[in-house]
């Protein structure tokens, strides 16, 4: 009974808001907070809150029109088979990038806490296929599963703020201080990224639909729910850039590798604090391989027009990344480097995702004038963060 229960308290919204601290955000965040401090935390509550608002609109979408935002877009490019295949490729973009890092994040995890080497530790990496097909088979299990991966990632990083012990005040003053130079547009924009991820916005419409297809009832739960998780991942996200900010950028230390960070944390506040960290990195990892599994699948299924086995979609879009990762790691491309430019990879491709919906929901009457003026606004500051980053030219260096 208690597990049915703690089974109640979880939902879409749960296995969605893992997505927001996957092994991505922990890359942008710990490279802003080491070498810019707190300058971009206003960033993590920008993006948390746009966040908030395009996933309530995809759930919203599922609830009410029973589909997902990319199965409404495709069935409205039916008849133009080349737009078809054209928005085909930024969806593929966006499984394959969202995988790269929660790949990248296992083999971390497994690297920092029993000291193997990364390239060892990125082939064990790939027998998560067949552990999240046993895991995945029933949604509650996955709900729960999910659940308990966000409160260890949560707890760790509790610990180390307590460890590390940041100034309260000056955490709030840069939460409301908007500032921005050239030199931090690709954080920002990696940031944007890996906070309103839009695997997850495409995720959210498949769940809501399966689960609560017609049930209007079920709105408020769903609004609740967003709300609440994704204030949760807001969270430690900001979390993992104040903590990069008192354990780095404080003691003047530039982080240049996701390995560096674990090992400066063992002599400055000891061995719990490393190991909360790899800890926190590897459920990260765990966790949103979960979630973009089935992304991932429900993606294909919808291009292709008939039904896939999750093994097989991660089967193969592992298969496509583990060659170019480990060609990257073995010529010393960093970790951290890998995990910030998926995340800008994200940004990039996040327009495709969010311009439909918006358009979706206020065409079909699903928001009052006020949301969608919202939601616009959201796409608009996403589309201008991209616009700046191609501007700046950094995309390339």
């Amino acid at each position: 009974m208690r597990l049915l229960r703690l089974l109640r308290l979880f939902g879409p919204a749960t296995i969605v808001s893992v997505a927001y601290v996957d092994p991505g955000n922990f890359g942008s965040n710990i490279a802003s907070g080491s070498l810019h401090g707190l300058d971009l935390l206003w960033v993590v509550w920008m993006a948390s809150i746009v966040a908030m608002l395009l996933q309530y609109l995809s759930g919203k979408l599922g609830i009410v029109a029973g589909r997902s935002v990319v199965d409404l877009t495709l069935a409205r490019l039916n008849s133009h088979r080349y737009a078809r295949l054209a928005y085909s490729i930024p969806l593929l973009a966006i499984v394959i990038a969202t995988d790269m890092a929660e790949f990248l994040g296992i083999a971390l995890g497994l690297h920092l806490l029993l000291g193997l080497p990364l390239h060892i530790a990125a082939g064990i990496a790939v027998i998560d296929v067949m552990i999240l097909l046993i895991a995945s088979e029933k949604r509650k299990r996955l709900e729960l599963m999910v659940g308990l991966m966000v409160a260890i990632i949560g707890l760790s990083y509790v610990v180390q703020l307590y460890m590390i012990a940041p100034e309260p005040m000056l955490v709030l003053e840069k939460s409301v201080s908007i500032t921005l130079t050239g030199d931090q547009v690709i954080l920002t924009a990696s940031i944007l990224g890996a906070t309103v991820m839009p695997h997850a916005l495409i995720l959210h419409g498949y769940l809501t639909a399966e689960r609560w297809n017609g049930m209007k009832d079920k709105l408020k739960r769903h609004t609740r729910e967003t709300i609440v998780y994704l204030a949760v991942a807001a969270m430690i996200n900001a979390s993992l850039q104040i903590a990069a900010y008192g354990a780095f950028y404080t003691k003047g230390i530039e982080v240049t590798d996701m390995t560096e960070a674990y090992n400066t944390l063992i002599p400055l506040y000891g061995s719990i604090a490393a190991y909360a960290f790899g800890i926190a990195l590897l459920a990260s990892g765990i966790s949103s391989s979960l979630v973009s599994v089935v992304t991932g699948q429900k993606v294909m299924e919808s291009i292709r027009g008939k039904s896939i086995t999750q093994w097989k979609t991660r089967l193969i879009v592992r298969m496509i990344n583990m060659v170019p990762l480990l060609i990257a790691l073995f010529i010393g491309i960093k970790a951290i480097d890998i995990l910030v430019y998926s995340q800008v990879v994200l940004s990039l491709m996040l327009p495709f995702v969010a311009v439909p919906l918006v358009v979706l929901v206020s065409r079909m009457g699903m928001v009052m004038h006020y949301t969608r003026v919202a939601g616009i606004v959201a796409v608009v500051l996403i589309i201008i963060i991209n616009l700046m980053l191609i501007a700046s030219g950094q995309i390339m260096h």
